[in-house]
């Protein structure tokens, strides 16, 4: 009997002295990056909010040597003046027009492919700029492209139109190691609309201080112009994310219809966070419309 027991005991003396003299090793989990669902979803709320007034969306055709774009600047801080907290404003360099929008050497390249397409496909490639659009409306007797200098007359006008939907943006999270963002955008409609519209949702930097042609009697560029409503970058397609109440139907919104889709959005290391805010806008994109029903602008910070 004493055999078998001193097998046993000098069994476990040697399970001791390996377990003793081994360090373990636990599986290798990566903590850096995290999977996070999205939300996109869309339903018929209980609760309907009243109409709200359109806000005034102004998009800015400009370039860096065009002497007569910061008269169009000039131009959209005297309408947001006049009307605090309803203008939204997208600044478009595009690089069409290389004698108005070539980048100064040594200077910030403003102009974007984003900007290029507005430029094109909604605006028709004007040949001149300062011009630009109010809410990408057409209004009689005028082409979607407007003269900056009747952005005010025509700015009335929108401000005085009911909107089918309100927006509802609101900022969940910044990282400010990763320079991520994430963003939560509901829309809700308040009126019954048969047209099938987009959401479009763009970033735009101000305070940037670069080169700029400026108006006569200057005859020399000013370099540290400051530039803003910038448009950086697209996180839709410049045209929107079609609105689906399902996976094959478009338009016909009833009232009280909400969708809500969140963004997580990169930000480049040269941006300013602080002078960074995204643009919304619900907008039809057809054929016979590029108009937008309702922008929002939402600071970063």
């Amino acid at each position: 009997m004493k055999k078998p027991l001193i097998k046993i005991f000098l069994l476990n003396f040697l399970l001791v002295l390996l377990i003793s003299g081994c360090k373990e090793t636990p599986p290798y989990i990566d903590f850096s990056k995290k999977i996070i669902g999205l939300r996109d979803t869309n339903y018929v709320g209980t609760n309907t909010p009243s109409p709200v007034m359109k806000k005034i969306y102004i998009e800015d055709l400009t370039g860096v040597r065009c002497n007569n774009c910061p008269k169009a600047a000039v131009n959209i801080h005297d309408i947001s003046l006049a009307n605090p907290g309803k203008v939204v404003a997208l600044g478009v360099y595009a690089s069409t027009l290389t004698n108005f929008m070539t980048p100064w050497p040594g200077f910030q390249n403003l102009s974007t492919t984003v900007a290029d397409n507005i430029f094109k496909d909604i605006f028709k490639s004007p040949g001149a700029i300062p011009t630009g659009g109010v809410n990408r409306k057409v209004f009689p007797g005028e082409a979607i492209t407007v003269s900056y200098n009747s952005w005010s007359g025509f700015a009335d006008i929108i401000k005085m139109e009911e909107s089918p939907v309100i927006i509802k943006d609101s900022l969940i999270a910044y990282d400010s190691i990763l320079r991520k963002a994430r963003i939560l955008v509901k829309l809700i409609f308040t009126k019954k609309y048969i047209e099938e519209v987009n959401l479009s949702l763009y970033l735009i930097e101000s305070k940037i201080i670069s080169k700029q042609s400026m108006p006569s009697p200057a005859t020399e560029p000013k370099d540290d112009y400051e530039h803003n409503h910038v448009l950086r970058k697209a996180i839709t397609n410049f045209s929107g994310l079609p609105l689906k109440i399902n996976s094959s139907t478009i338009g016909n919104y009833e009232v009280g219809r909400v969708f809500e889709k969140e963004f997580e959005v990169d930000l480049d290391a040269n941006w300013k966070v602080k002078n960074c805010a995204f643009v919304v806008l619900v907008n039809r994109f057809d054929d016979n419309s590029k108009e937008v029903l309702q922008a929002s602008e939402l600071d970063l910070q």
